[in-house]
């Protein structure tokens, strides 16, 4: 999965228009971020990407881009 594909993902899980994060958001600047949205970026990072998050580690993140970043994605291409 590329950074965009991933970005897109966390756009859904947020409920937000597709394109709307671009990585220096803050985290809890975000009206949907939430333990539901949280467990549905490790759904994501588990199974698109083959990483293995703990929550605590998101618990240490500040932008969208260090969840990114804690994912493993990286380049703008698939």
């Amino acid at each position: 999965m590329s950074r965009d594909e991933f970005l897109l993902e966390i756009d859904e899980i947020l409920g937000l228009c597709p394109g709307t994060l671009r990585g220096p958001e803050k985290l809890e600047e975000l009206e949907n971020w939430d333990s539901t949205a949280l467990i549905s970026l490790i759904a994501v990072a588990e199974s698109q990407n083959g990483v293995r998050i703990n929550p605590d580690q998101i618990v240490n993140c500040t932008t969208v881009a260090d969840l990114v970043r804690l994912a493993g994605v990286d380049g703008n291409s698939a």
